[in-house]
C-alpha cells in the first residue's frame, strides 16, 4: 500500500479539544481561530458579545487538550515554551490558558501572565516553564456567559474596549475579518500572521520563525502564493516589515480601498489604532501600544496593496 501521512492520536485529541471548547464560546462570543502553526501558541481570538452586539472586548486562548485531565493536587501541570510565554507577553489582549478534558468534558483555565509574574527572571532561561492551572478554575459545557473571573480579567486588561458603551460604533477585529472575506481574501497563516511581532527581534530568531534566510544586508523575503513579506534589518534587528497582498493586484493609486479589511487578513483590529491620515492611494495609523506606524497603500499604477509596519517613523 501507498505510504500516507497518518494522523497522531495526540492530533486527534487536539483537534476534538479545540472543537469541543468553541462549540461552548460561541455562544457568548464571536470565536476566530488561528490559521497557524501551534509553536506560536494562540488556538483562538475571542470577542466577547452582549446579546447580538459586539464589545469590542478580546482575548485569545491556547487550548491544550487531554483525554482525561490528569489532577496532581490542587492543579494541572502543563509545560510550555518559553517562546510561546514571550508570545503571550507580546499581545496586547489577554491570554488564557485552558485545558480541555475531552472525555468527561470539563475545561480548566488559568491566567498564565500573573503566574509569569511571580517567577523570577531566571525562567528566561530555560526552555519551558511549568504552568499550574488550578482545578477551581474550571466550567462546563452548559454555560451561557464567560465565567466571571474571566470577564474581570478580559475587561481590565483587554486593550479594546468599547468608547462610552457605543457597541455598535466599535469596530471590531470579527468585522474586520468579515470585510476581508467580502474582499475576496483570507487571513494569513503564519509566518505572515500579526507580522508587527517581528519588530525589534534579533535577525537569527526571526528567520527560525519565519523560516527564511537572510541575504548579504540581513534583510529576510519570506514569499508564498498571497504575500510577499520583506523583513528589513538595522543591525542584528527587523525594524521595518512590509507585506504585499498578491491577490489585491492590479490595483490604482486613484482606486480608494478599504483599509480595515485589508488589516483584518493580518487579525489586526483596526479600533486598537489611530487612523492618522486617509489618502486615495495610504491611509496612516498609530499604534500607540507597540509604539508602531502602520501604512496600507497602492504604491504605484498596477501594485498590490501593502502594508508596512515600523517602529523607526512612528509619529513621523
Amino acid at each position: 500500500m501507498t505510504k500516507l501521512p497518518k494522523r497522531t492520536k495526540s492530533q486527534k485529541i487536539g483537534v476534538s479539544a479545540a472543537d469541543l471548547l468553541r462549540s461552548v464560546f460561541v455562544e457568548f462570543c464571536n470565536v476566530i481561530p488561528v490559521p497557524q502553526d501551534s509553536d506560536l501558541g494562540i488556538d483562538f481570538i475571542c470577542e466577547i458579545m452582549e446579546g447580538e452586539y459586539p464589545t469590542g472586548k478580546l482575548f485569545n486562548i491556547q487550548c491544550k487538550g487531554k483525554k482525561e485531565a490528569k489532577l496532581e493536587g490542587n492543579s494541572i501541570t502543563v509545560p510550555i515554551k518559553v517562546t510561546t510565554l514571550n508570545y503571550w507577553l507580546l499581545q496586547p489582549n489577554p491570554t488564557f490558558l485552558i485545558v480541555v478534558d475531552c472525555q468527561n468534558k470539563v475545561f480548566y483555565w488559568c491566567f498564565p501572565q500573573d503566574f509569569i509574574h511571580s517567577l523570577n527572571k531566571k525562567w528566561q532561561k530555560q526552555q519551558t516553564v511549568s504552568i499550574q492551572v488550578p482545578i477551581e478554575n474550571c466550567f462546563e459545557q452548559d454555560i451561557h456567559t464567560l465565567p466571571s473571573q474571566m470577564a474581570s480579567i478580559v475587561s481590565s486588561q483587554a486593550s479594546a474596549i468599547p468608547k462610552n458603551g457605543d457597541y455598535l460604533g466599535t469596530l471590531t477585529l470579527g468585522d474586520a475579518v468579515n470585510r476581508a472575506v467580502n474582499y475576496g481574501l483570507h487571513v494569513l497563516r503564519v509566518p505572515f500572521h500579526r507580522p508587527f511581532q517581528y519588530i525589534g527581534m534579533p535577525i537569527a530568531d526571526v528567520a527560525k520563525v519565519v523560516g527564511g534566510q537572510p541575504n548579504e544586508v540581513g534583510n529576510i523575503i519570506v514569499d508564498s502564493e498571497q504575500a510577499n513579506m520583506m523583513l528589513e534589518a538595522e543591525g542584528n534587528f527587523i525594524n521595518y516589515v512590509d507585506v504585499k497582498l498578491k491577490n489585491t493586484a492590479p490595483w490604482s493609486p486613484n482606486r480608494p480601498f478599504d483599509s480595515e479589511a485589508i488589516l483584518g487578513v493580518f487579525s489586526i483590529n483596526p479600533s486598537e489604532l489611530e487612523l492618522a491620515r486617509k489618502q486615495t492611494h495610504f491611509h496612516t495609523y498609530y499604534d500607540h501600544k507597540r509604539k508602531l506606524k502602520i501604512g496600507v497603500s497602492c504604491q504605484y499604477e498596477g501594485a498590490p496593496l501593502s502594508v508596512g509596519f515600523s517602529s523607526k517613523y512612528y509619529k513621523a
